[in-house]
């Protein structure tokens, strides 16, 4: 006796059919509720930035996060250098009766340069000036000694014409002459350039020191 074998029929799906397993209509309509969630997600999303407006990406520049600040430049200012001292006047060290700048404006006026106005002009007194004069007289040095006064009142050592001797020996000698004389030894000059009277002092020499030129 044969047996007949039944053959089940092939279920061939037609259009619109899922395919897979039973299961898969569950999970489609799960993607589904998933897809409305994101969308309304990005729709709750452009409500609250507004319209318009983007959320900025958090670009950062990677080398921001290892530069290293410049050092700020340090300017140092030096002290300007101090102004150079005018050197001492050898002729302060003198014990004289008036400071060595009025007899620095005497000789100005007696052999010094005159400007066009009449008046000597401060520095030019020459110290080694000599003057000879017609009548046989001579002066000399920037305070114009006469011979004779600067013989008298002259130290050993200094040099026999006042115009050979320095300034500071020419003051000196003057200070013993006005100690003498007072300023009528240079009875024009003195008092074109108004200098101090010193103390009065007993003369002992009337010979006149300065020319008066």
């Amino acid at each position: 006796m044969s047996s007949a074998v039944q053959l089940r029929p092939s279920i061939v799906p037609g259009p619109g059919s899922p395919i897979g397993h039973r299961s898969a209509p569950a999970r489609e309509r799960l993607l589904l509720v998933l897809g409305s969630a994101v969308g309304l997600g990005f729709i709750a999303m452009g409500v609250l930035l507004g319209p318009g407006e983007e959320q900025a990406p958090d670009v950062r520049d990677p080398v921001d996060e290892w530069s290293v600040e410049p050092t700020p430049t340090r300017v140092v200012l030096n002290p300007l250098p101090p102004e150079p001292q005018q050197p001492d006047d050898p002729a302060a060290a003198l014990d004289t009766a008036v400071e060595p700048e009025v007899w620095d404006r005497v000789a100005d006026c007696e052999s010094g340069t005159w400007d066009a106005d009449g008046q000597p002009r401060p520095g030019s007194a020459r110290w080694d000036y000599g003057l000879d004069f017609d009548h046989g007289d001579r002066f000399e040095g920037g305070l114009n000694f006469h011979p004779d006064t600067w013989d008298a009142f002259r130290d050993e050592d200094m040099p026999d014409h006042a115009g050979r001797a320095s300034r500071v020996e020419q003051i000196e000698v003057a200070e013993h002459v006005l100690d003498a004389q007072g300023w009528d030894a240079w009875p024009v000059c003195s008092r074109k350039m108004d200098v101090p009277e010193p103390a009065p002092a007993d003369a002992e020499d009337d010979t006149p020191a300065g020319s008066g030129t």
